[in-house]
């Protein structure tokens, strides 16, 4: 900046956007974005080249991504923004994000260039020069109010770009702020716009076709609502409901409101409360005691999904002539639309949360393990299989199991971690006598060991030979590969 401030006196630079809003919050911040007045796009790009890596985003947009050549490897900041003073007109008020007019002026007033932002707290620049705050909309006023309000008129904010209301409950759960009165009207009367979609012409060969697009792109909903579950699970659960986005986005949770559930073990009500305990468990004291973590977003979105099967598989002894309230095969169901409710929302796209939908489909799948299982009687080899084949996967089973059990209140007011409290022990016993410290042991003998051991070519048997050895093992009873072949031999029929 001070080499920029020596070749272009005239020059003003501004910190804008998150970083002021953080700085002013005393948060921390990685992503530093900038606007620089009085020099042209070309002179600064030729400035910035000597100095780092540059790239010009669009010169529709007059954006350029730095990176200095003094920039570490080891320090965790995004390259830097830095763009020039610019005015946005929405074309046709579709409110697709990029349905925008764009004219960039390096003479623009720096209060200009503000009005386009979305929300007073994102509305702020400090001048690094004269060390002075430009805060023409009181965003900082609403920042000690703990307020999201949008810049101006909140209608025309959102018509212009409809993602800017799931970007305000991420800032919501972030910042733990309320959303102002008439910005919260504008938001919950156009969160239907979310799956708008709009048709675009575009040309293949010499032909011309159409094509429906999104005018919020699912991998856009995707980053904010990842963002807004990972800060507060909670809240974001609650704020997606109250504004009528998870009947928008996510029709199929609705379901579990008013679905029943048998009083003696789920005494806190229905499904929806139920799942929402649940959330709430990932983000308690006595979480983060038993697992010295907190919850990651594939946890939370499997807690979020952990249930949903049930309203799909429900039979109540009035209606089925079932012994009692039943959701038979709700975890493999629920799987299913877990994994389908995902791929349609795009999560995996979300590169910053790194979300392997997988992984959710699998702990939905998998979360009833405990309550389906005697565990003193579980096999070793069964225990391998789900907690540590994947040994990151299979904590967050345990975790998921956690969240379900303590989600749940008990009629009697009995404990509900039974099951999970045997699986901790047995868990213990288990790495203590596999000889577990970071990793399994691996298997005495190979397939190919034992067919030659026993001269018999490869079959099922061998599987069920391998499988009963490992069990050996993992017990503890056989440690050696003599002690591995005499068990065989004593075994073969």
């Amino acid at each position: 900046i001070k080499k920029l401030y020596k070749t272009f006196p005239d020059a003003e630079v501004y910190l804008v956007g998150g970083a002021v809003r953080d700085s002013l919050l005393a948060r921390e911040t990685k992503d530093y974005d900038f606007l620089i007045r009085n020099v042209s796009t070309n002179k600064l790009e030729k400035f910035l080249k000597p100095l780092g890596k540059v790239n010009l985003v669009g010169r529709k947009f007059g954006v350029l991504k730095f990176v200095p050549t003094t920039h570490k490897a080891s320090e965790a900041f995004e390259p830097f923004d830095i763009a020039l003073p610019r005015e946005e007109y929405s074309v046709d008020n579709t409110g697709h994000y990029r349905d925008f007019e764009i004219k960039t002026d390096p003479a623009l007033g720096i209060d200009v260039d503000l009005a386009r932002r979305d929300f007073t707290i994102n509305a702020m620049a400090w001048e690094v020069k004269t060390q002075t705050l430009h805060d023409p909309y009181d965003g900082y006023t609403d920042l000690q109010n703990n307020m999201i309000r949008a810049v101006g008129n909140a209608q025309r904010r959102f018509e212009e770009d409809y993602s800017r209301m799931v970007r305000a409950l991420r800032f919501a759960c972030a910042l733990n702020f309320d959303i102002e009165l008439r910005t919260a009207k504008a938001l919950k009367k156009n969160a239907v716009h979310l799956n708008d979609l709009l048709t675009a012409t575009k040309e293949i060969s010499v032909n011309h076709a159409e094509e429906e697009i999104r005018v919020v792109p699912h991998e856009v909903i995707a980053k904010e609502l990842l963002g807004a579950f990972k800060h507060d699970p909670v809240r974001a659960f609650d704020l997606y409901d109250n504004y009528g986005i998870i009947g928008i986005l996510i029709p199929e949770l609705l379901a579990m409101k008013k679905c029943p559930q048998p009083k003696n073990w789920h005494a806190e009500g229905d499904v929806w409360k139920h799942t929402r305990l649940s959330l709430q468990i990932l983000q308690s004291a006595t979480f983060k005691k038993e697992f010295g973590e907190t919850a990651d977003i594939e946890l939370i979105i499997a807690t979020l999904f952990h249930d949903i099967g049930k309203p799909y598989t429900l039979k109540t002894p009035k209606e089925h002539g079932v012994d009692r309230i039943r959701f038979d095969g709700h975890d493999r169901v629920g799987a299913q639309m877990t994994y389908q409710i995902c791929e349609r929302l795009r999560l995996s796209s979300a590169s910053r949360y790194q979300v392997n939908i997988e992984n959710i489909r699998w702990l939905v799948n998998y979360h009833l393990l405990l309550l389906n299982s005697v565990i003193d009687d579980m096999n070793n080899t069964t225990i391998e299989k789900y907690f540590f084949k994947n040994p990151e996967l299979g904590k967050k089973l345990m975790m998921i199991c956690y969240a379900d059990a303590k989600g749940c209140k008990r009629l009697d007011g009995g404990s509900t971690t039974v099951a999970y409290t045997a699986m901790k022990k047995r868990l213990a016993l288990f790495q203590k006598t596999a000889g577990v410290k970071k990793t399994l042991p691996p298997p005495i003998l190979n397939g190919d060991e034992i067919m030659k051991m026993l001269k018999i070519a490869p079959s099922a048997k061998v599987g069920e030979i391998l499988t009963l050895l490992r069990e050996e093992q993992l017990s503890g009873r056989v440690r050696t590969k003599a002690q591995a072949q005499k068990f065989i031999r004593n075994r073969r029929v």
